[in-house]
């Protein structure tokens, strides 16, 4: 049941690149998003070679919550949104199950070649969106949510948002290419995919996300040889030099800024966020067992508050949503997925796996991430390197794809 290995190069390649466009899409009572037209038309040209793999434990339990999650949008206040929300969920669980399909059935060099390129275009497309935006604004950053291009400037901020909506969603999807180049600094394109991870990262000025790959950064650099810290050293280096020059030309003072931004953290409650999980928290305690409701917070806030905002934290809107049964679900649903990861020994062999699912779950702590497809292709590509190790072993694993 493989797929015609003529064409094994370009499905995964193009669903990397389509899910990185997830900002343009087309409302039809939902966003209908180019990665999910893409699937569609994957599933009839392949109909008669899909078929559903087993299920692992940690995609059961998966499963389960996302259940118990939509269950408890029967008995909420406001039943409008947990049904849009249910959609939404077996929506994404059905692109899902295609990009399984898919990436079972492309080798690991093709689909590390495809991560590699996607991250190169991704990055460097944003980055030069961010520029442009930049020149059109006349390189001001005075305002409050104006969008310009890769540009959002947010509380006079001057951030990049690139080809997405949001800069802490953008380097949560950008985790992945980041965690890759990181343990793969072989060649010209790898180095400067990294270089251009860091820089785009770095001017997001997400300050939960840029924390997040910093201790990517450490965790990495505990665990690699000599020869691999001195390569992350020196592109470090390269990428705060590129940056510095850059600023020197465009008057960008990115060191200012980020200062800046920590300071900020003092005095702004994270941004708003403080306020919101103590919110949560009381939701919480009120409906303590099956939660508020599937995507009820915002709602229930809104009744509160006249202004509609999201929980910002995933584990606190699993848990205020759902209550404490969705939250045992969704809480052995990563147990088993780390066990998962660490039994086949990714973090030996494949350590960005393990990188990028430790930089989600810290980064989790401050988004809203209760259906993502950037952390269900994450799952896709997981899912391979597990079975392909569990099939023949550790050795099975091919080669690194040249840079």
């Amino acid at each position: 049941m493989q797929i015609d290995k003529t064409i094994s190069t370009w499905p995964v390649f193009l669903l990397l690149l389509f899910v990185t466009l997830s900002k343009y899409n087309l409302y039809i009572g939902f966003s209908l998003k180019i990665y999910m037209i893409f699937l569609a038309i994957i599933l009839c040209v392949y109909f008669r070679e899909f078929y559903f793999r087993s299920l692992y434990h940690y995609e059961i339990l998966l499963l389960l919550f996302y259940f118990t999650y939509c269950i408890s949008g029967a008995f909420s206040l406001y039943p409008e949104s947990s049904i849009r929300v249910i959609l939404g969920v077996i929506l994404v669980l059905g692109c899902y199950f295609i990009m399984r399909f898919i990436v079972e059935q492309t080798s690991i060099s093709t689909i590390e070649t495809s991560i590699a390129t996607v991250g190169i275009i991704f990055n460097a497309v944003s980055l030069l969106l961010y520029i442009i935006g930049l020149k059109v604004t006349g390189g001001t950053s005075v305002g409050v949510e104006i969008i310009s291009y890769g540009l959002l400037v947010d509380r006079d901020y001057p951030r990049l948002i690139g080809l997405l909506e949001d800069p802490n969603i953008f380097i949560f999807y950008n985790t992945i290419f980041f965690s890759f180049y990181l343990t793969n600094l072989k060649g010209v394109k790898h180095s400067v995919g990294f270089i251009l991870c860091v820089i785009t990262s770095l001017l997001t000025f997400s300050r939960g996300g840029i924390v997040a790959l910093l201790l990517v950064v450490i965790l990495y650099m505990v665990l690699a040889n000599f020869s691999k810290k001195l390569k992350m050293i020196a592109a470090s280096f390269l990428c705060l030099l590129v940056l510095y020059i850059a600023g020197s030309f465009s008057q960008l003072d990115v060191n200012q800024i980020i200062t800046s931004r920590i300071t900020d953290f003092s005095t702004d409650g994270g941004s708003g966020r403080f306020e919101l999980w103590g919110q949560a928290l009381q939701y919480f305690m009120s409906h303590p067992l099956f939660g508020i409701g599937a995507f009820n917070f915002s709602d229930y806030y809104e009744f509160d508050h006249n202004i509609k905002l999201y929980v910002h934290n995933t584990y606190l809107e699993v848990l205020v949503e759902s209550g404490i049964i969705g939250f045992v679900f969704y809480f052995h649903f990563l147990l088993f997925l780390i066990i998962t990861l660490l039994k086949t020994r990714l973090h030996i062999k494949k350590p960005y796996i393990v990188l990028t699912l430790f930089a989600f779950l810290l980064q989790m702590v401050s988004l809203s991430l209760m259906i993502n497809e950037a952390f269900f292709v994450f799952l896709a590509l997981a899912l391979k390197y597990i079975s392909v190790f569990e099939r023949k072993g550790a050795e099975s694993y091919e080669t690194q794809p040249k840079g």
